[in-house]
């Protein structure tokens, strides 16, 4: 049912995650779920329409029409993470689940389900098929439901870290490692200066755009972005962009802009970053941020964008076992991040300007948990 608050916990990039049926049932709702995506019984399924969220019992979508094998269906869906959970939940004997013509799970392991009148429902798994990465869709949700509730988010870290300071910087810790370990093993997949390439693309496109900022990343060099132009990489992934809720700055047609005009004025900002960095564990850090931001990222990017650039891609690639960085990235400015997670720093006691660590510390809590969870 709609209000299910099942919820499974994922290993992901940077560890493990909590993603429930609701992050999955918003995604659908959206209409970004489209197809074609091929069904057990062999058929290919495409969304036309996801139908009426039903937030009550019965089915998670109502009165949802889809194209089954190039045949227009009309009828309800129901969400699960898992295929198991149709039997779990007490579907099969339910008749108000005999209008189900699709059975849309997470996670793979499909298996036949039936209702209550015997019917069998087509089955698809969705994880090949969400338009946005999966755990940034789970911080996404967790976030959304947290929206003015500070005070929450400050209880649940409280609950989870009894010594702050301590936890927090733990947490951190952890997420610095993890980020660590993704940057080292894209540059044995593709080399530095290209894994430089699509990391700082996939960072500006947090907020949902991840997946296709990182599918144009592994597809055109700089080089050849910018022969292609603005316009013509924004229409080759015309349909995969989420736009819904995106606020101006965060809009990928901008975010485009910005990278293509960096690698227009300084075509050998890799280059002049990997100096950079080598000087950073010496360096006052104020001054060497300022030097990252004006010179080598010719402000083309606001300061907390830059800020969530560097913490997200930019440190993770440039550190090494003779260039530690991790105390920097620690004390390094937080950069963008949700209003409830700073006002919840301050409920904290956190003083004093913002430090990443902290920042960090608090979205791990988050994304370790879900609403209904502890």
């Amino acid at each position: 049912m709609s209000t299910c608050d099942r919820v499974e916990e994922i290993e992901g990039p940077y560890g493990p995650f909590a993603i429930g049926e609701r992050a999955i049932q918003r995604l659908w709702a959206s209409g970004e779920v489209r197809g074609p995506m091929p069904a057990a019984s062999g058929a290919t399924v495409e969304v036309v329409s996801p139908g009426d969220w039903n937030r009550g019992a019965g089915p998670d979508f109502l009165g949802a029409e889809l194209r089954v094998g190039g045949h227009r269906v009309r009828g309800d869906v129901e969400i699960h993470l898992r295929c198991a959970d149709w039997e779990a939940h007490g579907h099969q004997k339910d008749p108000r689940f005999g209008g189900v013509v699709l059975h849309a799970v997470l996670l793979p392991g499909l298996r036949t389900v039936r209702t209550a009148s015997g019917h069998e429902p087509e089955a698809v798994v969705l994880l090949p098929h969400l338009p946005r990465d999966l755990e940034d869709l789970a911080e996404e949700d967790a976030l959304l439901e947290l929206r003015g509730r500070a005070g929450e988010v400050a209880r649940r870290v409280r609950t989870a870290e009894e010594e702050l300071t301590r936890g927090l910087r733990r947490r951190a810790n952890l997420r610095w490692a993890a980020k660590q370990r993704l940057a080292r093993q894209r540059i044995r997949e593709v080399g530095w200066e290209s894994a430089c390439h699509e990391l700082v693309m996939e960072s500006l496109g947090l907020g949902g755009n991840r997946g296709p900022m990182c599918e144009l990343a592994r597809s055109h060099a700089p080089a050849e972005m910018l022969l292609l132009g603005l316009d013509g990489l924004y229409m080759e992934k015309c349909g995969r962009w989420r736009l819904r809720g995106l606020r101006p700055a965060g809009h990928p047609y901008r975010r485009l802009a910005q990278y293509l005009e960096l690698n227009r004025l300084r075509p050998d900002w890799r280059a002049e970053l990997k100096a950079w960095g080598a000087d950073l564990p010496t360096v006052p850090l104020p001054g060497h941020r300022r030097r990252l931001i004006d010179e080598i990222l010719c402000r083309v990017l606001p300061d907390g964008r830059a800020d969530t650039l560097a913490i997200n891609a930019l440190l993770p690639l440039l550190t090494a076992p003779r260039a530690p960085l991790a105390d920097v990235w620690m004390d390094w400015p937080p950069g963008n991040h949700p209003e409830d997670v700073r006002e919840a720093r301050q409920l904290l006691g956190l003083e004093g300007p913002a430090r990443n660590w902290e920042i960090q510390g608090i979205l791990d809590v988050i994304r370790r948990t879900n609403a209904g969870a502890t």
